[in-house]
Protein backbone atom coordinates (compact mmCIF):
# COMPACT_ATOMS: atom_id res chain seq x y z
CA UNK A 1 0.00 0.00 0.00
CA UNK A 2 1.28 3.39 -0.57
CA UNK A 3 1.53 6.56 2.06
CA UNK A 4 0.67 9.94 1.28
CA UNK A 5 1.35 12.66 2.77
CA UNK A 6 -0.93 15.97 3.00
CA UNK A 7 0.26 19.59 3.60
CA UNK A 8 -1.95 22.59 4.05
CA UNK A 9 -4.96 21.43 5.06
CA UNK A 10 -7.43 24.14 5.50
CA UNK A 11 -8.88 24.67 9.10
CA UNK A 12 -12.29 23.80 8.21
CA UNK A 13 -11.66 20.73 6.66
CA UNK A 14 -9.49 19.29 9.40
CA UNK A 15 -12.22 20.65 11.85
CA UNK A 16 -14.92 18.96 9.94
CA UNK A 17 -12.29 15.51 9.52
CA UNK A 18 -11.46 15.80 13.32
CA UNK A 19 -15.76 16.19 13.88
CA UNK A 20 -16.40 12.84 12.20
CA UNK A 21 -13.70 10.65 13.39
CA UNK A 22 -15.61 11.73 17.02
CA UNK A 23 -19.16 11.19 15.22
CA UNK A 24 -18.16 7.60 13.79
CA UNK A 25 -15.46 6.88 16.77
CA UNK A 26 -12.65 6.28 13.84
CA UNK A 27 -8.89 7.40 13.96
CA UNK A 28 -8.62 10.01 11.64
CA UNK A 29 -6.69 8.00 9.23
CA UNK A 30 -9.32 5.88 9.01
CA UNK A 31 -11.99 8.79 8.37
CA UNK A 32 -9.07 10.35 5.71
CA UNK A 33 -9.52 6.92 3.77
CA UNK A 34 -12.94 6.77 3.59
CA UNK A 35 -13.40 10.50 2.38
CA UNK A 36 -10.97 9.66 -0.50
CA UNK A 37 -12.59 6.58 -1.85
CA UNK A 38 -15.92 8.04 -1.29
CA UNK A 39 -14.72 10.94 -3.35
CA UNK A 40 -13.61 8.42 -6.19
CA UNK A 41 -16.64 6.49 -6.02
CA UNK A 42 -14.83 3.31 -4.38
CA UNK A 43 -16.32 3.31 -0.72
CA UNK A 44 -18.56 0.56 0.60
CA UNK A 45 -22.22 1.88 1.45
CA UNK A 46 -22.44 2.06 5.01
CA UNK A 47 -24.69 -0.64 6.43
CA UNK A 48 -27.80 0.46 8.00
CA UNK A 49 -28.20 1.12 11.58
CA UNK A 50 -29.84 -2.06 13.08
CA UNK A 51 -33.25 -1.37 14.42
CA UNK A 52 -33.12 -1.32 17.88
CA UNK A 53 -29.44 -0.76 18.69
CA UNK A 54 -29.03 1.63 21.53
CA UNK A 55 -25.68 1.94 21.06
CA UNK A 56 -26.36 4.41 17.82
CA UNK A 57 -28.53 6.58 20.18
CA UNK A 58 -25.45 7.62 22.65
CA UNK A 59 -24.63 11.00 22.66
CA UNK A 60 -25.34 14.53 25.07
CA UNK A 61 -28.23 17.41 24.64
CA UNK A 62 -27.01 20.43 24.02
CA UNK A 63 -27.92 23.89 26.13
CA UNK A 64 -30.49 24.69 23.51
CA UNK A 65 -32.39 20.99 23.48
CA UNK A 66 -32.33 20.47 27.25
CA UNK A 67 -33.83 24.15 27.70
CA UNK A 68 -36.09 23.62 25.56
CA UNK A 69 -37.10 19.95 27.03
CA UNK A 70 -37.42 22.14 30.37
CA UNK A 71 -39.63 24.56 29.16
CA UNK A 72 -42.29 21.92 27.37
CA UNK A 73 -41.92 19.50 30.33
CA UNK A 74 -42.82 22.99 32.34
CA UNK A 75 -45.70 23.54 30.03
CA UNK A 76 -48.07 20.45 31.55
CA UNK A 77 -47.50 22.15 34.96
CA UNK A 78 -50.10 24.56 33.98
CA UNK A 79 -53.09 22.41 32.50
CA UNK A 80 -56.17 23.21 33.15
CA UNK A 81 -58.69 21.62 35.78
CA UNK A 82 -60.62 19.82 33.12
CA UNK A 83 -57.31 17.51 31.96
CA UNK A 84 -58.16 14.38 30.74
CA UNK A 85 -58.04 11.40 33.52
CA UNK A 86 -55.05 9.97 32.35
CA UNK A 87 -53.20 13.39 32.67
CA UNK A 88 -54.15 13.21 36.06
CA UNK A 89 -52.03 12.90 39.23
CA UNK A 90 -52.09 9.40 40.65
CA UNK A 91 -54.32 10.91 43.36
CA UNK A 92 -57.34 11.57 41.42
CA UNK A 93 -57.00 15.24 42.40
CA UNK A 94 -57.11 17.83 39.53
CA UNK A 95 -53.73 19.95 39.21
Amino acid sequence: MADFLLRDIDERVADRIKELARQKGWPLNDVILHLVKQSLGLAEPDPPPVPGDIARLAGAWGDDETRAFKEAMEAFTGLPDDAPAYMQPPSGKPR
